[in-house]
């Protein structure tokens, strides 16, 4: 079985990222693609839903089932099949936009990029949402189907991994989850040795493992918390400078003005006057 949808060029020509076609493919023993480098102008992107199906690259054959995917960059060779006994069950969709190479943090751009989304839990529901919306109309369609791509790609970029880091999600979420429990704790005086432990990890990996993750340090992270907290603080309350510095976890206040300044460009009295 095989849904396809195709969609004309959108009447605004800047969308960050816009579909030229999408569908859905299912029990069918005869997909197959052999595309030579340079054919395809588009990005192509595939999740495997279920069944199994394979990609050639190079001498290498890869195997790919439910829970897997890939994505070509534009121009880059393809090869890929459906298994002949148990044919996947896949989505997919080209697209083009403005940026997508920056979004995609290269991925794709040389070689497939092949991947895991078990951790992106809202892939799936987003494709299904993708799929519904057919051909956009032109009263506010072509924005929301575009905006839809945007979200998918960049659940895509933050929750899935490398297929062969499938050992290393259970330690993203392990990241995931200390950092929600430093975001709830960020008032009290936490150490590095604490947040370490909250994802079970040496302080040395767990800083480096958490700056790759997050792009910043553990402390930079704990620091940002508080200066969130501290906003809403400043604006919804008369508490002073001092009171605030001590209710979002900050040893003195100078220190607290300190590091305000620096994340804000300003002080904290001047951030009040100004959202105030």
């Amino acid at each position: 079985m095989r849904v396809n949808h195709f969609l004309g060029a959108p009447r605004f020509p800047h969308f960050i990222c816009y579909p030229e076609s999408f569908g859905h493919y299912y029990e069918d023993p005869t997909h197959s693609e052999n595309r030579a480098a340079g054919q395809l102008a588009s990005y192509n992107w595939h999740i495997v839903r279920g069944g199994k199906g394979y990609l050639r690259v190079g001498n290498e054959t890869i195997g790919l089932q439910a829970g897997s995917g890939f994505l070509y960059g534009p121009g880059v060779e393809q090869t890929y099949f459906a298994d002949s006994l148990d044919p996947w069950d896949i989505r997919w969709v080209h697209f083009k936009g403005q940026g997508i190479g920056e979004l995609l943090q290269g991925k794709g751009d040389s070689e497939v990029w092949t991947f895991s989304w078990k951790d992106a839990k809202r892939l799936d529901e987003l494709w299904g949402q993708l799929l519904s919306c057919g051909i956009p109309s032109l009263e506010g369609g072509e924005a929301h189907v575009s905006a839809l791509l945007y979200e998918m790609i960049a659940e895509l970029v933050q929750h899935a991994g490398d297929i062969q880091g499938v050992p290393a999600f259970g330690r993203r979420s392990k990241l995931i989850q200390a950092a929600e429990w430093i975001r709830e704790h960020s008032s009290l005086p936490l150490t590095l040795e604490q947040m370490a432990d909250a994802a079970d990890y040496s302080v040395s990996h767990f800083s480096r493992q958490f700056h790759l993750l997050l792009g910043r340090t553990p402390i930079d992270f704990l620091t940002e918390c508080r200066i969130v907290h501290a906003k809403i603080l400043l604006v919804s309350t008369e508490l002073s400078v001092k009171a605030v510095a001590e209710k979002v976890g900050f040893a003195s206040s100078a220190y607290f003005i300190q590091r305000f300044r620096k994340f804000e460009n300003m002080t904290p009295e001047q951030f009040r006057q100004l959202r105030g």
